[in-house]
């Protein structure tokens, strides 16, 4: 049990490194390294990366050696273009089935991100971003689309961190929010997947920049 618990201590740290970029996308990774780092063997460490590997987050080249996951300008579209379809089923359902519970809970998510960006924290504000699109989640009460989002929500969750230093980013995402809230108050779904698809797909004006 004790085993089991370490190699879970170790996965959620390395994990934790990726998401929040002090393992940076693309870094080459050192089973070595990260044991030194962790106070740890190797061996959960080794499964650590293995666990990483079947969520997307770490990559495995043949004779290369083992990377923080990356993403070319396909992949990258192909990502958020999945990303839109089982999101925006997921803010229907959850509008349909739970509208009060949903639109609750992104306002005041939404409140909180007010704050963050009057007072410049990049880093609660992405958290709070994760937070807002889980809730979508949440509250479509569909257990297999919560398990799709759950094939990238980490990959995403590390893109935003990568992408939350820039304050135009940041803003703009801000905006795009509270349209999306203002539209799932009034009850105004069409409207929602307008903001949606601006807010998640480039070819709609999404603020992402190229990785």
């Amino acid at each position: 049990m004790a085993q089991d618990l370490l190699k879970d201590v170790v996965y959620k740290r390395i994990k934790d490194m990726i998401v929040n970029g002090s393992l940076p996308m693309g870094g080459k990774l050192s089973e070595s390294a990260l044991a030194t780092r962790l106070a740890a063997s190797k061996a959960p460490v080794r499964d650590a990366l293995r666990r990483l590997q079947s969520e997307g987050l770490v990559q495995i080249k043949p004779k290369s050696g083992t990377f923080v996951f990356s993403l070319n300008d396909l992949e990258f579209k192909d990502l958020l273009e999945f990303r839109f379809y089982v999101e925006s089923k997921a803010m229907e359902l959850a509008l349909k089935k739970n509208p009060k519970q949903l639109v609750q809970e992104i306002s005041a998510i939404l409140d909180n991100m007010e704050f963050c960006i009057n007072n410049g924290s990049s880093v609660e504000y992405i958290r709070l971003d994760n937070l807002f699109h889980q809730a979508l989640f949440t509250w479509c009460q569909n257990p297999y689309l919560e398990q799709a989002y759950t094939l990238i929500s980490s990959r995403m969750a590390t893109i935003r961190n990568y992408l939350g230093s820039n304050d135009e980013h940041m803003h703009r995402s801000w905006d795009q929010h509270v349209t999306i809230v203002t539209a799932l108050r009034n009850n105004d779904y069409d409207s929602a997947l307008v903001a949606l698809q601006g807010h998640i797909l480039p070819e709609f004006g999404a603020y992402w920049g190229l990785l």
